[in-house]
Order: C-alpha cells, then structure tokens, then sequence
C-alpha cells in the first residue's frame, strides 16, 4: 500500500504529521481525495471535516478552519489557524 507523509500546521506548530495513505480534504468546490504519489496541486480550503485513513486502515477525523493545502513530490501539508481532533477508528 502506498502511503504519503501528511502535515497539519497551525501558528502553534504541527498538529499531524504521519504516514497516510488516503486524505479526504475540504476544498472550495467540495472534496478532494488524495492518494500517494498525486500530482502538485494547490487548493484554498473553507475548512471543515478532514479524514485521513491511515496504512493500518484506521480513520483519523479533524474539523480544520480555513487554510490552503498543497501537495508536491508525495508530501502534503495543510496550513491552517485551528483544528480539532473529532475521533479516530
């Protein structure tokens, strides 16, 4: 399973940074799902529900405010002012 390292930054620093393999990303028109190995792409971001699923197969759910997300050589990173961990599976 291919897997891409995913950071979460805030102006307090890193609230995520893991291996993943699938990230669900709120854009402004809708969602965009990310796998391993996804083109450069840059993306403004309303916030909202964010779901990343990790190599195990477990979930991570946050809820993000307003940011951007990049992704760039199987990196990603969302920069945002806040976000909040809603549960895990």
């Amino acid at each position: 399973m291919n897997t891409y390292r995913l950071e979460v930054l805030t102006p307090l620093g890193r609230a995520f940074s893991e291996e993943i393999v699938h990230a669900l990303v709120p854009a402004e028109d809708g969602f965009v799902g990310v796998l391993a190995h996804h083109t450069d792409y840059v993306t403004s971001s309303p916030g909202g529900r964010f779901e990343v699923r990790l190599p195990g197969g477990g979930i991570q759910r946050f809820k993000v405010g307003p940011g951007f997300f990049r992704t760039r050589k199987n990196e990603a990173f969302f920069l945002t002012r806040s976000v909040e961990t809603l549960s895990s599976s």
